[in-house]
């Protein structure tokens, strides 16, 4: 066959679809289902045809190098990859920059406990880590009726500025924070409206690195659903 029209390979017509008899095959090499008059003569086999059709038979075949690459390809320019990305995942890359200036875990501590007296302090869920805790008197409704409101934790090291992240360079997809950044965890306190941007400011000064667009980014993002909210 000189000549295949592409619309014939795309569309399954009714009379093959609906007859008591399989006037076709499925390729199996593009999974359709095809007429017999895609398929060439091939005596070996039960039908008497070939189980790939002319259409794939005719496009090249690729190495098992090449074929992978193309996977790998596909797999990384996939839209559920691409889902996975974080729109500020660059920012997060520069490593070096984040760390910005350091702290030493018992000082970060003295520094928070000035601004949130109730604030409490217990191992974390992995050894090496620190959970810490909002403590009140007594159970209160907006805690689901609990004394205490987990804040977050951090590891009892040297801490970033900024959190530094782990990455899965094959997919360029950010996988987790390997060492959480005092700016992360004083966040946490002022999304829940424990602390104000002023008040961290004050006793932790303003962010020392040009790699705080993010903490700037998610500050006016927390001030803008707050906004949201008071209209609602």
């Amino acid at each position: 066959m000189s000549h295949i029209d592409p619309q014939e390979l795309s569309a399954l017509k009714d009379d093959l679809f609906y007859s008591p008899d399989v006037v076709g095959q499925e390729c199996n090499g593009c999974f359709r289902v095809l007429e017999w008059k895609f398929f060439n003569h091939d005596s070996s086999y039960k039908t008497g045809y070939k189980p790939t059709c002319i259409d794939c038979l005719s496009r090249p075949k690729l190495s098992m190098e090449e074929h992978v690459s193309k996977m790998s390809a596909e797999n990384y320019n996939s839209e559920a990859v691409r889902r996975q990305r974080h729109e500020d995942q660059e920012e997060f890359r520069k490593t070096e920059a984040r760390w910005g200036k350091t702290m030493l875990p018992s000082d970060f501590l003295v520094k928070l406990h000035r601004l949130v007296p109730n604030l409490y302090v217990a191992p974390g869920g992995f050894r090496g880590d620190v959970s810490l805790y909002l403590i009140a008197g007594g159970p209160r409704a907006d805690w689901g009726s609990k004394n205490f409101k987990y804040m977050g934790y951090f590891e009892f090291d040297t801490m970033p500025e900024h959190s530094i992240f782990e990455f899965d360079e094959d997919k360029d997809v950010l996988v987790r924070a390997t060492s959480m950044g005092w700016r992360s965890v004083l966040l946490r306190f002022i999304k829940a409206g424990v602390l104000t941007e002023e008040q961290c400011e004050k006793e932790f000064g303003k962010p020392s690195t040009g790699n705080s667009n993010v903490w700037f980014k998610q500050l006016q993002n927390h001030y803008n659903s707050k906004r949201v909210e008071a209209v609602a």
